[in-house]
């Protein structure tokens, strides 16, 4: 489903396979590069560069790549270029734990420049189009290696920064704190992401902001990130910018997005209405989310801008969110849990008709098994041991101290790798709902 429509240009070639180096590649299918880095760096404004098969991982694989200039990516090319297949020519950005030294600080794509001059990426004409390509942080999170581990899930729980953790063997991993596809600050023109898959992140799939323009985000599967799904803010206020940024999320897959941290308490969104954005969820799938399908806790400062934002969230199927399907503002600081056979009593959705709570048989073989049981009885809890005649609370009292008392707490599971293989499935998996089978 859901060909790409890039940009008109330049059609340039990248191969991780038989590509050559940017002295030698000319960017044909005959010298294609190696380098998907060096290509989008060659490339002129509007180009499309088609990719085959194969992890890319930016210059000297430093573990991240940087839009420059609005180029247009299409993967899932097999090495000749003769065929496309994104599921079976898969076009990798899946970095290993021992690039996370090098690329800390950046996301594994970035539209715009963040590096020295922050530079933000201005979109013209066409726009340009992200199709087709697998993001997957699951090889370079670091994992407890028993705690939260339920039976038949690959791995421990997921252990934020400055913790450390394993991965595949290697030891003191520190998972990165950055999305994996960042829309710089300022950005602004038309973007369209789909036909790819954002898994495993420990700090959002996509995050950013977005001066104007639309940015359509469909048909992809989104699975076991931290924080939310998707979180874009726009402008707001007096700026002839506010409310000009219009999002269009559709045909969507969005599944066990993870809380902030273990306790279970705040975030793991599927997908977040921000403020300066006005935004159509539509025909997704949204379920197994750690706290709520949508998140529109977030409210406007002043009567103008809430005048100015639409938020809709139509014909969508959800089911077994830990939360409720909609987490809003109440007022006075709290927040309501909302399901979507409620939605039409919202008046913050100015869409809200077609949605459904999703039976389970749909997605039976297509949900690895193990994760998903583990999911579902997962429980955090916390012990507090005091003791007042212990020595330290006796000479603490003879002092006038506080009393101090010890803490544990357990989680059965938290942010776990999920088996991209697995994820892989859920493309076409429910007829209608969420991310369809890929057509070139």
């Amino acid at each position: 489903m859901l060909a790409a429509g890039a940009a008109h240009g330049a059609d340039l070639y990248v191969s991780a396979e038989t590509g050559l180096a940017v002295r030698s590649a000319d960017g044909s299918k005959e010298k294609p590069y190696k380098d998907l880095q060096a290509a989008m760096d060659k490339a002129a404004e509007g180009d499309t560069i088609h990719i085959a098969e194969g992890n890319y991982l930016g210059t000297s694989d430093r573990g991240f790549l940087e839009m420059l200039k609005p180029v247009s990516l299409k993967g899932g090319y097999s090495t000749d270029f003769a065929t496309r297949d994104v599921l079976k020519h898969r076009t990798m950005i899946q970095p290993p734990a021992s690039a996370n030294k090098t690329a800390q600080s950046m996301a594994s794509l970035t539209l715009g420049q963040t590096m020295g001059a922050s530079k933000p990426l201005k979109v013209s004409d066409g726009g340009i189009v992200i199709d087709g390509i697998i993001f997957d942080r699951g090889l370079s999170n670091g994992y407890h290696a028993t705690k939260g581990k339920p039976e038949g899930v690959d791995t421990g729980m997921l252990i934020h920064a400055p913790g450390q953790g394993e991965n595949s063997g290697e030891k003191n991993v520190i998972t990165m704190k950055q999305p994996l596809i960042r829309l710089h600050t300022g950005g602004s023109g038309n973007v369209t992401i789909q036909n790819c898959v954002l898994a495993n992140s420990g700090f959002y799939a996509i995050m950013g902001g977005w001066t104007n323009g639309t940015l359509t985000i469909r048909n992809n599967v989104f699975v076991a990130n931290a924080f939310a799904a998707v979180e874009i803010n726009g402008n707001t206020g007096q700026s002839k910018d506010a409310y000009t940024t219009q999002i269009d999320f559709s045909h969507n897959t969005v599944l066990f997005s993870w809380t902030r941290l273990n306790d279970l308490k705040d975030m793991g969104y599927g997908y977040r209405f921000m403020t300066g954005v006005n935004t159509d969820v539509t025909n997704c799938i949204i379920g197994l989310n750690a706290f709520a399908g949508l998140d529109r806790t977030r409210v406007d400062t002043t009567p103008a801008d809430a005048a100015k934002r639409k938020t809709g969230a139509e014909n969508n199927a959800f089911f077994l969110n830990r939360n409720g399907d909609l987490y809003i503002a109440a007022g006075g600081g709290s927040m309501l849990t909302v399901w979507c056979k409620q939605f039409e009593d919202r008046e913050e959705l100015y869409k809200y008709e077609g949605n459904i709570e999703l039976s389970g048989d749909k997605l039976k073989g297509k949900i690895n098994e193990a994760y998903l049981a583990g999911f579902l009885s997962m429980v955090y809890s916390e012990k507090v041991d005091y003791d007042a005649d212990s020595p330290a609370n006796q000479f603490r009292r003879s002092f006038g101290m506080n009393q101090v008392a010890t803490m544990t707490n357990k989680v059965d599971m938290y942010g776990n790798r999920y088996p991209l293989e697995d994820a892989l499935k859920l493309f076409g998996a429910v007829e209608g709902y969420g991310a369809q089978q890929i057509k070139d």
